[in-house]
């Protein structure tokens, strides 16, 4: 009865182009009709003439442009919801077929995740007594790309984010609970060990750039306590954060694992602080099929224990 009812189905859709819900999936993650034709490796103008017969065979715009960006309406949504937990089974059932033996392995993470996670997943692959390559994509290579669509297009295996993703075909675990401290170089004039309300009046900070809620909420919990801080030099990068606060007199705040990694190659010290910052979390997020693989399952299990460990503060 089961089959009868499904080639009833395709009956009723033997006309309508199954790939032009591949191209709407891409088009409602990647939100700009550029990006999907190169997803795609199609033209712009192709991408436009799959949008207008799925328009027509839905009656309803879909995508609608609004200053630069594309935004959806609400049948789009509704859409996407439905096709994205059917896409993910149907490419878990695709990649049971993959080889059992891990040949390679790719991880998605920001180059600052990198310098924890990476020796972390080395030393998971050795104690797995797994053998394969290993390819760091770094987030900055994919410019926009969500972690939607990292995962749902299978770029990478594993994912480490500030930023969880939940959908029906993927797992997300919180891997670190990373504390931030405050720091300023070794030789600062007026600060020596500790960091209150009154210093942070008359010093300058750095901004970390990060558009992350879990970060842009510990940002925020800094200004609740000492108030509106007065910001000489903001970047994205890390690295660079450090090397300014080793030569001037700014006082930055940055994750506790990466001060004491650093601690004794820049001219820098870490800074008692009576405010208790919030925890940023790293999320590991996967594949379900991933636990389909022996090799990838003995990884991943011994990932989740390293995992337990970095939950206790270092």
């Amino acid at each position: 009865m089961k089959d009868y009812n499904n080639l009833e189905n395709l009956k009723k859709f033997k006309d309508f182009d199954l790939n032009l819900l591949k191209v709407f999936e891409i088009m409602y993650i990647s939100g700009n009709g550029t990006r999907a034709s190169e997803i795609l490796g199609v033209t712009p103008s192709a991408v436009t003439q799959s949008l207008h017969k799925l328009r027509n065979y839905f009656g309803d715009p879909l995508f609608m442009r609004k200053k630069n960006e594309m935004v959806s309406t609400s049948l789009a949504k509704s859409i996407h919801e439905n096709l994205n937990q059917s896409l993910g089974l149907l490419l878990e059932h695709i990649n049971m077929s993959e080889a059992s033996s891990l040949k390679q392995i790719t991880i998605y993470c920001s180059p600052l995740c990198a310098l924890r996670v990476l020796p972390q997943v080395v030393h998971a692959l050795e104690l797995a007594q797994l053998t394969c390559d290993i390819n760091h994509i770094g987030s900055d290579v994919y410019g926009n790309s969500s972690n939607e669509e990292i995962l749902t297009f299978r770029k990478a295996d594993l994912v480490f984010e500030t930023t969880p993703y939940y959908s029906f075909s993927t797992i997300t675990e919180v891997f670190h609970l990373d504390e931030a401290v405050a720091i300023c170089r070794k030789d600062h004039p007026r600060i020596k060990s500790g960091l209150d309300i009154s210093d942070m009046k008359r010093e300058s900070s750095t901004l970390l750039l990060n558009n992350t809620d879990s970060v842009k909420n510990m940002q925020s919990k800094i200004e609740g306590f000492f108030g509106e801080r007065k910001f000489a030099y903001s970047s994205s990068s890390m690295s660079t954060i450090l090397s300014m606060t080793e030569c001037t007199d700014y006082i930055s705040f940055v994750p506790k694992w990466f001060a004491l990694k650093f601690l004794d190659s820049f001219n820098i010290k870490i800074l008692t602080c009576d405010f208790q910052l919030p925890e940023v979390p790293t999320y590991m997020i996967y594949h379900k099929n991933m636990m389909r693989n022996p090799d990838l399952l003995k990884l991943i299990k011994i990932l989740q224990n390293e995992s337990k460990n970095n939950l206790v503060k270092i």
